[in-house]
């Protein structure tokens, strides 16, 4: 029966996620994009051009990298995703939280089951410490969002 419903809830979703992933291949996504804002841009050639956003038309997007300003054209376009820091406080609070957290089970748990043998907790006041700090570092890593991707 369980096995039965879940089956029926992932039918009634699929639509809604097809619209969604669907949403991406509007050029008209650019909009969104201020100029200045950070952006990558991915050519049919599969290179990767990384820069500050400058305008883009029907034809064409314009991006400002270190060596001068490029325009791809939007044929050529495979995707844009622009560069996410507005939520990096958050997802560093989080990885702390799910990196402390397995930290704690992975040295305490061991600990207590084994507290009669005399175990010291220097090594799980590291381990924990090792990580929330690696929870802190992967949380703190830039995220990028994709603004367009072209049709396949």
């Amino acid at each position: 029966m369980r096995g039965a419903t879940l089956a029926f809830l992932c039918l009634l979703l699929a639509p809604a996620l097809t619209l969604a992933q669907s949403a991406k291949d509007s050029w008209d996504n650019l909009r969104q994009l201020k100029p200045g804002q950070r952006i990558e841009v991915v050519d049919k050639r599969m290179k990767t051009l990384k820069g500050e956003f400058v305008s883009f038309t029907d034809e064409a997007i314009s991006l400002r990298e270190a060596s001068g300003e490029q325009s791809v054209e939007r044929v050529n376009v495979v995707r844009v995703s622009v560069r996410d820091t507005s939520h990096r406080t958050r997802n560093m609070l989080l990885g702390a939280a799910i990196g402390g957290g397995i930290a704690i089970a992975a040295t305490v748990v061991p600990l207590v089951a084994n507290s009669n043998e005399g175990n010291s907790c220097g090594i799980c006041v590291a381990g924990i410490a090792a990580g929330f700090g690696g929870g802190v570092a992967v949380g703190a890593l830039p995220g990028s969002r994709t603004v367009y991707r072209a049709k396949k």
